[in-house]
């Protein structure tokens, strides 16, 4: 899982940071647009930063159950949080390309949160 982790990480990192090239591009070459695009553009790169550097941070953590368990629900429930509100606009407004790195975000997501939630109910039951 920590593997896992580390490259699903590192891919919403990069993930973020592209956004917010490209987007700084955009807006470089043809303006800024009004204040609800920009605070939407924040926010996705912040969902995409935060996540990933959870992941990342949970993976390289795996040897402290604990807080390798912690990290990981944080980071799944901030991708959760970011991607299930976005769906249904990215589907009904943007392009097809823009739409499914969000609902692979999401799915992926809820995998490591059940897998997380799992492995905790295992410990406890052990312990």
């Amino acid at each position: 899982m920590s593997r896992f982790l580390k490259i699903f990480g590192t891919i919403l990192v990069l993930g973020g940071l592209a956004h917010s090239v490209g987007v700084g591009h955009l807006y470089f070459t043809a303006g800024i647009p009004e204040a609800n695009r920009v605070l939407l553009d924040i926010w996705i790169a912040e969902a995409q930063l935060l996540g990933g550097l959870l992941f990342l941070v949970a993976g390289r953590t795996s040897d402290d159950r604990n807080s390798f368990r912690r990290l990981t629900i944080f980071g799944a429930l901030i991708m959760i949080g970011f991607a299930l509100p976005m769906l249904p606009v990215l589907f009904s407004r943007a392009p097809i390309i823009f739409s499914v790195p969000a609902l692979i975000y999401l799915l992926l997501s809820v995998f490591v949160l059940v897998a997380a939630k799992k492995n905790q109910s295992a410990d406890l039951s052990i312990g």
